[in-house]
Formats: C-alpha cells, structure tokens, sequence
C-alpha cells in the first residue's frame, strides 16, 4: 500500500510512521519537512501535498491542535484555533484527499478520549474531537468509488503522560496499542467508525 501520514513526527504520527514503513510505502508529511511540508489549515497547502505524491490507498491524519483553557477564559478566539485546525483542517482533507485515493482507499482522523470525556482546561478540544466524530459518521456513507472513513480516538499516551495518573478518568494507553488501531483502521472494511483506545 502505499500511505500518506499527516503529522508523521508527533507523539503518534512518528510511531505508526515507524511502524507501516517495513511493509507499506509510507509517506511523511509535516508543518517542518523539506520533502512533503504541509499545513492542515490552509487547503492550498494540502492540495500541493498531495500534488506531490502518486496515487495513495490511505490516508492518516495525527496533525491538529486546540486551546487548553478553562472554560472561564476561553474567547471566541480561543475555540476558532481547534476549528480551523483539528476541525476544520481534517474536514477539508477528506474533501480534498478523497480525489487522491485509488478506489477502496482510506481517510483515517484523529480525535481522542475528550469527546466523550471531561478532563479540565479540555472544553475546547472536547467541542472539535465530538464534531468529527459525527462528521465521520455521516460523510462516510456518502464517499464514493468504496473510500472509507474512520477516526482514532485514543487516551492519554503513556509515556507522554504518567502511567499511574488518570486522563479523563482512564490510566494512559501504550503508544504500540494505539498504532494497531491505526493499521487496523486502513487494513479493514470499515467505515464510519469511531475506534476507540483508552482502558
């Protein structure tokens, strides 16, 4: 297969990177590379990505960013930073990654454990990561030519976080178990699915 990896030097992205390099052709694209730079929020800079690249069977984004704010000091200003990046950016590369896949290809997202639970200074990055996971649900059924559609929603990573504090009330998750989701996402035949990784 050959894959396309958004976000391919954060804590996720640089791990299945890794990972599906010894048996797929495995592309990396990030904000800082001099090969495939990209910017999830500016769709410009998406189109020349995948101008750059062959045909793709999928696609995974681990690239996108939010404010860590109570509630209280949020501004309006505060939530548009997630909108147009963990929001909008993956909605708009579904849009344009869907006519840079071969058929039965995959767009695979990436939210977290903060759509369905609360952890403090989280609001923002709750309010986007439950948007995609309707949105997921709905575009799905209306991608052509048999293109799934899914997202990943971990916890906390351990390593990144203490293995013995809770996360939005669960223990962190190992970086390994996190990347066999995102294989079995692109491997599959699902879509339209939420697949959840938190204990």
């Amino acid at each position: 297969m050959k894959i396309l990896i958004i976000g391919s030097t954060g804590t996720i992205g640089k791990e299945v990177y890794h990972h599906l390099k010894d048996s797929h052709e495995v592309f990396g694209a990030h904000r800082n590379s001099n090969t495939y730079p990209v910017d999830i929020t500016n769709k410009e800079s998406i189109i020349s990505l995948f101008e750059k690249l062959p045909k793709l069977d999928a696609v995974i984004n681990a690239a996108g960013t939010a404010s860590w704010k109570h509630l209280q000091e949020l501004t309006e200003e505060d939530h548009y930073i997630g909108i147009q990046s963990k929001l909008m950016g993956q909605v708009n590369l579904i849009h344009i990654a869907k006519d840079y896949l071969n058929d039965q290809g995959s767009i695979t997202l990436t939210t977290g454990i903060l759509a369905e639970h609360y952890e403090p200074k989280a609001s923002a990055l709750s309010l986007v990561n439950g948007a995609i996971h309707s949105f997921v649900h709905s575009a799905s059924q209306e991608l052509e030519r048999g293109i799934r559609l899914n997202t990943v929603a971990p916890g906390a990573i351990a390593g990144d976080f203490p293995k013995d504090q809770k996360f939005a009330g669960y223990f962190p998750v190992e970086i390994s178990d996190v990347v066999k989701v995102y294989e079995e996402a692109i491997t599959g035949n699902k879509t339209g699915q939420v697949f959840k990784k938190y204990e």
